[in-house]
């Protein structure tokens, strides 16, 4: 246990059903929203969990490679040729389903590195937590 860890110990963890109530929140607008503007983003719904389930999958992967190499793969093409495969000829669908894939472990990579720093400033992390959302 570290000097940073110890002096932690003494804020609150953020709790694992806030992060999971932003997940669902998030994809349950998202779902919402390409369903409503099917004719503009010609996006499906199952489109949007493919692309959640994708970046679930390898956010981790790419996690754990960021860490020890200070490089970060990206998602970009594997999400192009993903979507171009299953639903061809529609290149706006095509992107927002390569936004929803590539930027979420993006994000959510950020988001640990804001977490990483916050710790060792010795800031709280709930308050990280909601500075960042």
């Amino acid at each position: 246990m570290d000097v940073h860890t110890k002096l932690m110990r003494r804020y609150g963890q953020v709790p694992e059903w806030w992060f999971i109530c932003i997940l669902v929140a998030s994809a349950a607008i998202t779902v919402f929203t390409c369903e409503y503007y099917i004719e503009q983003l010609q996006l499906p719904w199952w489109g949007i969990l493919l692309a959640c389930a994708l970046s679930i999958f390898y956010t981790l992967p790419i996690g754990i490679i960021t860490a020890t190499t200070n490089q970060t793969p990206g998602l970009n093409i594997i999400t192009e040729y993903i979507m171009g495969y299953l639903y061809p000829g529609r290149p706006v669908a095509n992107m927002c389903f390569k936004v929803y894939g590539h930027v979420a472990p993006r994000q959510a990579l950020a988001f640990l590195q804001d977490f990483k720093l916050g710790h060792y400033m010795k800031i709280p992390p709930r308050t990280m937590f909601m500075a960042q959302l």
